[in-house]
């Protein structure tokens, strides 16, 4: 038997990730970006874009519930939901568990990840087959400012947001945090709306989180950082944001949440809102 293949997850100068990997099932280079999947004996199939890992098989549902269950559980009738990025499919999945939701709309840049994940991730993407998914292939922003009507639920699923400027003091450079695609998030929401945006890691963009923190505090109404452990990403755990207009920000459990998941409950729901004290320091006036 030939030895396993190792890939690399690097992070910074001393720290990183590797998988040892039995198998590559795919490597496409698509317009954007280099996208591998590979197989791994005790971790299943594991995605790696630009060589960063972007979910495995064995603890994917524990980012994808906390992305959708949370702001599901902050609106009292949501009707349409919008997930931008999340090509894997893997957020889509969760949202079709909701019979409340008429329609559900993707919008991801690169159609390649769909492709890879619905060929070699079956159970991650097969939300994306339901019948109220519509698929859109091309820029999020351009797609909330042509969007005809508001949505009720929108999530910003893409890759970590400060990545670029860890380290740095001049903030988040990501399109998807500029004070232009915030605008377009919230005109894009109806009355009452919730968005959740991955923002990336508390301890390795420290200055960048800071800076954002207190952007999103001052553009949005509402706005909660909430905490999830992610086995694979960097600092082993994550952190998104909970946005709103809306005066409050706070999950009805008991009225939304789905009692079938694998890793999120009522319990997790709260526990995720509640801050470190190094976190509530990033804070305005922390």
């Amino acid at each position: 038997m030939a030895p396993p293949t190792r890939y690399f997850d690097r992070h910074d100068a001393s720290h990183g990730l590797y998988f040892d990997a039995v198998d590559l099932l795919a490597h496409v280079e698509s317009a954007y970006q280099d996208i591998k999947i590979i197989d791994t004996e005790c971790h299943g199939r594991v995605m790696l874009i630009d060589d960063v890992t972007m979910l495995t098989q064995s603890t994917h549902h524990v980012y994808h519930e906390h992305m959708v269950h949370i702001p599901m559980a902050c609106h009292p009738a949501p009707r349409r939901a919008l997930v931008i990025g999340g090509g894997d499919g893997g957020t889509v999945t969760e949202l079709v568990k909701y019979p409340c939701l008429e329609q559900i709309a993707l919008c991801e840049l690169d159609e390649a990840v769909i492709q890879v994940s619905r060929e070699w991730l079956p159970d991650v993407s097969a939300g994306l087959s339901d019948a109220r998914v519509a698929i859109h292939i091309g820029d999020g922003a351009a797609f909330l400012n042509d969007a005809p009507d508001p949505f009720d639920v929108i999530i910003i699923d893409s890759t970590d947001i400060c990545a670029d400027d860890a380290g740095s003091d001049t903030g988040p450079a990501s399109p998807l945090a500029t004070d232009a695609f915030y605008d377009r998030l919230q005109a894009g929401l109806g009355p009452g709306g919730v968005a959740m945006q991955m923002l990336g890691s508390t301890i390795f963009y420290r200055p960048a989180m800071a800076e954002l923190f207190n952007r999103l505090s001052n553009r949005w109404a509402s706005f909660r950082p909430v905490l999830m452990p992610c086995p694979f990403y960097i600092s082993g755990d994550w952190t998104a944001g909970l946005l709103s207009m809306a005066a409050s920000l706070a999950p009805d459990t008991d009225h939304r949440l789905n009692g079938h998941l694998t890793y999120f409950n009522r319990d997790i729901a709260h526990g995720a809102l509640a801050l470190p004290n190094d976190v509530k320091r990033l804070l305005p006036g922390g």
